[in-house]
């Protein structure tokens, strides 16, 4: 199946910019009306996809009249106001009539309702959120940022498996370099989590490259980054943070150096695709049945665009099939049978 659900009340701005990266993705070729449903309540959607000059012909649009809000923990959303637009989005997909859903709504949301309303699949224990980000030779892979800030060795290695299945798949490498973010690239650093996980990974038919130090993880060669999504978390806010402010501290210096606007311009158009989260739009929950992509909070037009891009594309290289192949590939002696 081919659809992709978007959520079009998820995120800061929705449902204005979700609507605008609806007609953007169109615009762009990334994706026909009759591949998209939109989920919201009804009347307010009609409203947005009128005022962005959106025609309705080909859409499918879904009634979820349960607004959620910032208040909303994963459990109210689930328990109190079952027809929201998350979990009226991914009933598409677990009914067969999509194949992919993207939201910028709550990511524990989204991660609680798509591990219990599609299920993991066969042979993974728990998801986990891969973020991609532009690095200096080449986009790298960031697995987990955000679902489990506590797995298990276990855990890890399948992430690492999934990971390699998924940036091949994406990007259409045959063997991606796969690393375990450390405090050293010693054989022997690190806390037991890590060391453990690491001697799983060297078991693995994957290019397990070692450990990547902090120093490495946007300069060196890896294409996958496996962490607890602790650590991932912390790595991927702060990354945002560190360029936002040297974007702003390079400009500002340009400015009182007197560049011409003209040179700022071009200067600036160079860069943002590589540090601006926009260009791929959002980050794919591996592990669960169907395609889940949690886009940023922040999200406007051409990140939602660019997510509906990433998810038809995920759909096209059958990441799943590829990951449920490699799962099976995982036999680890010691491990234990309920991850």
């Amino acid at each position: 199946m081919t659809k992709v659900v978007l959520d079009a009340f998820g995120g800061d701005h929705a449902p204005k910019e979700c609507v605008a990266g609806v007609a953007l993705a169109m615009q762009r070729g990334y994706v026909r009306a009759d591949q998209l449903i939109l989920t919201g309540p009804i009347e307010a959607l009609r409203s947005a996809l009128r005022e962005q000059g959106v025609p309705f012909d080909g859409l499918t649009l879904v009634d979820a009249p349960d607004v959620l809000t910032d208040q909303d923990s994963p459990t109210d959303a689930m328990r109190k106001k079952p027809r929201n637009s998350i979990a009226l989005g991914l009933q598409q997909v677990k009914e067969g009539r999509a194949g992919a859903f993207v939201s910028a709504g709550s990511t524990g949301t989204v991660v609680a309702a798509a591990t219990l309303g599609l299920g993991c699949l066969e042979g993974i224990k728990r998801p986990a959120i891969g973020a991609i980000i532009e690095g200096e030779k080449h986009p790298f892979l960031v697995v987990d940022v955000g679902a489990n800030p506590q797995p298990k060795a276990y855990h890890l290695a399948q992430y690492a498996l999934m990971g390699s299945a998924y940036y091949g798949g994406t990007f259409g490498i045959a063997e991606p370099k796969v690393g375990i973010l450390n405090i050293g690239s010693e054989e022997l650093k690190g806390n037991p989590l890590v060391r453990e996980a690491r001697g799983m990974m060297k078991q693995l038919p994957i290019a397990f490259h070692g450990n990547v130090e902090g120093l490495e993880v946007f300069s060196g060669d890896c294409h996958v980054v496996v962490t607890d999504g602790f650590t991932g978390n912390v790595l991927l806010k702060v990354s945002e943070g560190v360029a936002e402010y040297l974007l702003r501290v390079m400009f500002g210096l340009m400015q009182k150096a007197g560049v011409e606007p003209a040179k700022m311009k071009q200067v600036q158009a160079g860069i943002m695709p590589r540090v601006d989260f926009a260009e791929y739009g959002g980050a794919l929950l591996l592990g669960v049945q169907g395609v889940v992509t949690i886009c940023h909070g922040r999200s406007r037009a051409p990140a939602f665009a660019n997510a509906i891009r990433f998810a038809m594309k995920a759909m096209a290289a059958e990441v799943n099939r590829h990951i449920v192949q490699a799962a099976k590939a995982l036999v680890v002696p010691g491990a234990e049978p309920n991850g």
